[in-house]
This record gives structure tokens, C-alpha cells and sequence, in this order.
């Protein structure tokens, strides 16, 4: 047999592996320039997908069903709830919500933590409703039923994030732990200003704030306000295509004449921050040596949240307040100006008049007025005057008395 050879190509038109290659990833990058749209891989497009929650709501969510798999494993049942059809669950449920306690405590829960058990249960459950779905008849009638027996045996002991008085507001104000004049103070008054003017939740959306979310801007007479640069995404606003949306970026307006104007302060605290800062609540530095008084470091989640509750025990206040209670103090105080719940609720971004109610209360020297008013011996001509709930108006009086007569007829009356 005579030698014979085989020759192969592998490159193509290309001389060699190198030039056949660059050739390739000029064509991939070629192709990459033409697509419209991103190419997303299985984990990002679970990510995106996961996102829709907030980290709090997740967090609730674990919490619920890591209790409910351990009741099912100390009873030796499954623990996988995917295996479950509605009327097992239901059962399930049924016996879960009567015998459920609090491993720290080795108590029940209290009513607010039972209904975030059953709503974190709730959201991880796919496929039916176990709140609503009929199904769980059963199980949800021992739900309520717990609930009346908590009431019923004085178990119920949970309070609203309480108003801060007006004493406790004096006392915050003026004193050094809000002061504008001083790194630590300064931040913390932009806070207050921000969270009360704003009436913003807790610990809602605090951290994620950055230098560019704000704006400052003068209304038609010239006067400066603060606001939000885009329109937040609350708890009760997480729809995109809402209308109102613009409404919840609030507004705080300059008091010139103020010494302590909210305005003011926020600008002050702007030019003491660095000029390339990219969260909006730092941390001041430990010495100053420039017109710089903070850090790049943003304060945490955590020491945001716990802001209003430093702020008490600095100051020594009548009791300690929680973040939440600057919400209350600015739903309060507008009631307490006379505005209706339909005004207040572009403020607070409530969304129906009746969440309004929860965040009414009367004050402790309201409650020591009425208190005299009952064991007193003495019966009073008139009651002391009441702020009432958002909604409701007082009537006037009635500039004369009628007694023993009759009216015929229509009758007008016009207050002025």
C-alpha cells in the first residue's frame, strides 16, 4: 500500500488557532450588539422573581412556617406542607392554631404574633387561600376563637406605637441631642424633620435613601421645601400604575424665622457631608479636621431603627419611643390642627380613612379630664373639650336653647 495523507482545515479561511478565534469573539460580540433584550440566566431571573417581597415580609414568612414544621415534626407528621391537600392542612391547622407557644417565653403568643403566624403560613401555602378559601372553615374558626380567649382572660395587652406628648416633643427639640451646631445632633434633627414631616413608617425604605433622594425646590412665593425625588414604594402602595403615587413624596417646608428650621438643617447637613457620598444617613467622624463632619459609612439598618429609642433614654423622656411613634405624633398633630382624614391621608399615604383610627388616641391629660370628671362628687356644667379622631367633626353649638315647642314646617339653621 503507498503512503497517502490526509490534511484538515480546522481554521477555516484562518491561518492559524489565534486568528480563528478573534474572529469568533468579534462575531459573539456582534451578535450581542444586535439583541434588543438582556439575556438573563435561571438564578437572576429567580432573584427578580424573589424581590417582589420585602426583606421583612421573607423574614416573617420563615419564621411562620419554621414553627409550623416544628409542630409537624414533634408530631411526627410530615413537614413537607407541598404534600398537604386543603382539607390535611386544614386539620392540620386546626389543631396547629390551638397548641402553637412561644419558644422563648414557653407562653402563647401574643394576638399580634398569632395573626403574623397564620399570614406568613398563608404566603408560603400555593394553590389556596387559608384565610379566605372555605376550605378552612374549620381551622380558622379556632383561630378566632383563640383570639376571643386571649381577649377574654386579659392576654391582650398589645398597644399602637403611642403619640409622643407635647412635653416629650419640647424636650426633644430643645435639647443638645438634636442639636444642629454638632455632628451627631445634626443628624439626627435631618432624621426627626424628615421622618415626622414625611410621616414616614419605622424603619421603611430609611436605609435605601441616598444623597439623590431628595430634592429641594421653592414653591410660588419663593419659599424652599424638601422632598422625595421619586415617588417610594410603601407597604400600602407597591402598585406601580397608581395614580396618586406623586402624593407620597411629602413635603418640607423652610420656617424662616425658625432658628431650628427643618430646611435649614438639611442643607447645612448636605455641605458637612462628603461631596461624593452615596447613602444619605452617615455616620460623623471621630475628629474633624475640615468642613467635612462625615464619614462615607452609612448607618445600618439596625441603628436607624433604633434611633427615636436612643434619643428617649438620652434625653430622659417620660417613656421610650419607637421610630413608628414620630408616625402616630404626625397624624395626631394634624387631626389635632383640624384636618379631615381626607387630608391628612396625602401626608401619611394611608389608604382608606379608617386605618386613621388606629393612630387616634386620647392624650393622658385628656384621660385625667374625663377621670374627674366621673369620681367627681361635684356633677360639672360642661365636659372639657375633646380632640376627636380624624373624620370626625364637633358640632357647633347651638346659639339658643329650645325647649317645649313645636315646629311646623322647614328649618334652616346657618352657623357662622
Amino acid at each position: 500500500m503507498s503512503d497517502f495523507n490526509i490534511s484538515f482545515n480546522l481554521f477555516g479561511v484562518y491561518d492559524n488557532f489565534d486568528d480563528w478565534d478573534a474572529a469568533e469573539e468579534k462575531e459573539i460580540n456582534k451578535r450581542k450588539r444586535k439583541q434588543r433584550h438582556k439575556e438573563l440566566t435561571p438564578g437572576e431571573l429567580n432573584q427578580i422573581e424573589d424581590d417582589k417581597d420585602e426583606i421583612n415580609t421573607k423574614k416573617t414568612t420563615k419564621w411562620a412556617v419554621n414553627i409550623l414544621t416544628d409542630f409537624l415534626e414533634q408530631k411526627r407528621m410530615d413537614s413537607n406542607l407541598v404534600n398537604y391537600t386543603a382539607d390535611a392542612l386544614n386539620e392540620t391547622l386546626r389543631e396547629f392554631y390551638a397548641a402553637v407557644q412561644s419558644t422563648k417565653t414557653g407562653g402563647e403568643y401574643s394576638i399580634a404574633s398569632l395573626r403574623s403566624l397564620r399570614a406568613g403560613i398563608k404566603r408560603y401555602i400555593v394553590g389556596f387561600n387559608i384565610i379566605t378559601d372555605t376550605r378552612f372553615r374549620t381551622s380558622n374558626a379556632v383561630f378566632t376563637s383563640v383570639i376571643k380567649r386571649y381577649r377574654k382572660s386579659g392576654k391582650d395587652t398589645s398597644l399602637h406605637h403611642p403619640r409622643i406628648s407635647e412635653s416629650d416633643l419640647k424636650r426633644i427639640r430643645s435639647s443638645t441631642a438634636l442639636s444642629p451646631d454638632s455632628p451627631v445632633g445634626l443628624v439626627r434633627k435631618v432624621w426627626f424633620d424628615i421622618q415626622i414631616c414625611l410621616a414616614r413608617r419605622g424603619r421603611e425604605g430609611t436605609r435605601e435613601l441616598s444623597m439623590s433622594s431628595f430634592i429641594l425646590q421653592r414653591d410660588e412665593d419663593g419659599v424652599e421645601y424638601v422632598s422625595l425625588a421619586h415617588n417610594p414604594q410603601s407597604k400600602n402602595h407597591k402598585d406601580p400604575n397608581e395614580l396618586e403615587k406623586e402624593n407620597l413624596r411629602g413635603f418640607m417646608f423652610a420656617r424662616p424665622e425658625d432658628p431650628l428650621c427643618p430646611v435649614e438643617s438639611f442643607k447645612k447637613y448636605i455641605a458637612k457631608c462628603p461631596s461624593d457620598a452615596k447613602s444619605f444617613y452617615l455616620h460623623p467622624k471621630r475628629t474633624l479636621s475640615s468642613g467635612v463632619w462625615y464619614t462615607r459609612e452609612p448607618m445600618g439598618v439596625h441603628y436607624l431603627g433604633n434611633m427615636l429609642k436612643r434619643i428617649s433614654e438620652e434625653v430622659g423622656l417620660s417613656q421610650i419611643y419607637t421610630n413608628h411613634s414620630l408616625r402616630s405624633t404626625a397624624v395626631g398633630r394634624l387631626s389635632d390642627a383640624g384636618l379631615e382624614s381626607g387630608q391628612i391621608i396625602p401626608v401619611t399615604g394611608h389608604r382608606c380613612e379608617s386605618s386613621l383610627r388606629a393612630y387616634w388616641a386620647p392624650s393622658v391629660q385628656e384621660r385625667r379630664e374625663w377621670s374627674h370628671v366621673l369620681s367627681s362628687s361635684v356633677p360639672r356644667n360642661s365636659a372639657p373639650a375633646v380632640q376627636h379622631p380624624p373624620s370626625q367633626a364637633a358640632m357647633p353649638d347651638l346659639p339658643v336653647t329650645l325647649s317645649n315647642c313645636t315646629i311646623n314646617g322647614n328649618v334652616e339653621f346657618n352657623f357662622k
